[in-house]
């Protein structure tokens, strides 16, 4: 599996005290998605307004978000990943933002995988198969691994 993160330097200007590295995240996430059949994941760190562009026009909703994923394509498996650290600064607080980051690379790769979700990852609808492994992922990943 190869992983690519782009536009790091957008994620550490927010947040310059991060405690993992880029390598450390890309050998993680290999790690721990080497089982599926993924060719190839890009990790894209983006502002609010390209998000915002991403999500008008491929979603048609016209608000920023936090993650957007695109599955490139099926065979073999390729996919795209976008982050925007800037609005997950704004919806968590800072003494969980790394791990919302990992949540949120981590839901996307889910969707690329084909998993989905009817609503927001909340108390109510945290059992969907989605969260489950979401949330199962994030201890692995998060908890047993890149927080230091």
């Amino acid at each position: 599996m190869k992983v690519e993160i782009s536009e790091w330097n957008t994620l550490k200007k927010l947040f310059p005290k991060l405690s993992f590295s880029s390598s450390d995240l890309e050998k993680t996430l290999k790690k721990h998605f080497s089982e599926y059949n993924i060719s190839s994941v890009g990790i894209i760190f983006t502002n609010k307004e390209y998000i915002q562009e991403l999500n008008k026009h491929y979603r048609g909703i016209d608000s920023v978000t936090d993650v957007l994923s695109f599955t490139l394509d099926l065979k073999p498996l390729v996919g795209e990943v976008y982050i925007c650290p800037e609005y997950i600064l704004e919806i968590v607080p800072i003494e969980n933002f790394e791990e919302d980051i990992i949540r949120n690379i981590i839901h996307g790769i889910l969707h690329i995988l084909g998993y989905d979700h009817k609503g927001k990852f909340t108390e109510e609808n945290k059992k969907e198969k989605m969260f489950v492994k979401q949330e199962k992922f994030l201890r692995e990943i998060w908890y047993n691994g890149l927080k230091k």
